[in-house]
């Protein structure tokens, strides 16, 4: 091997020697928290690969909802989000804001309403049609070998355009919250959604490629 190529090789390895391991982090170290809120303050297309990442859309049954996307924010993730927000970014003052704060863990559940679940158009004021449970309705489930708690829950209604003064809900995201400490870092974590019609739906994701 000549010495040129023997060199080469030495900052190849010596490069992936110093290469973060990317992973899921909790606590997020100084460095990570840096980090994130500078990938988020970019605001560029390495930021929208990042956080596209944390999502996965999923196929329009033949009958039922449609259980569309599911998400996952780890800590790095929703700092990244706050830079990717921020007006007026201060890595310093955020940096020094965010060290002690306990990042929950989150799980997002987008569900669509179709024609052969919930109303099409709701507006109980007028027309006596009952907002869809979407709570009760769907069983949500974080899985790491075992069940994972959650520590809370909310539900956000989605709306569409609809004819005037009729409020058209055409949909909800169930949010779950979790205790960052309880999530395994070398396992993958999958969310498992059981829908009022008895499907299965789940997504996977791997946490030893996320932040």
């Amino acid at each position: 091997m000549k010495p040129t190529q023997r060199f080469g090789l030495s900052i190849l390895l010596v490069a992936a020697i110093a290469l973060p391991a990317i992973a899921y982090e909790y606590p997020l170290s100084s460095t990570s928290l840096r980090n994130a809120y500078m990938l988020g303050n970019r605001k560029d297309e390495h930021t929208s690969e990042f956080l596209a990442l944390y999502t996965q859309s999923l196929p329009m049954p033949q009958t039922g909802p449609h259980v569309s996307v599911i998400s996952v924010e780890t800590p790095y993730s929703q700092v990244v989000e706050l830079g990717e927000n921020a007006l007026n970014p201060d890595i310093q003052g955020t940096e020094e804001e965010l060290a002690d704060k306990k990042f929950p863990f989150i799980v997002r559940v987008e569900i669509d309403l179709t024609d052969t679940y919930g109303p099409t158009a709701v507006n109980s004021a007028v027309l006596g049609q009952p907002i869809p449970s979407f709570e009760r309705d769907f069983d949500i489930q974080l899985v790491q070998g075992k069940k994972i708690p959650a520590e809370s829950s909310q539900v956000y209604l989605l709306y569409s355009d609809g004819a005037a003064n009729i409020l058209q809900i055409s949909g909800a995201v169930i949010e779950l919250q979790y205790d960052g400490d309880k999530i395994d870092p070398d396992d993958d974590a999958t969310v498992k959604v059981h829908t009022p019609d008895d499907q299965e739906v789940e997504a996977t994701f791997d946490l030893g490629h996320l932040r």
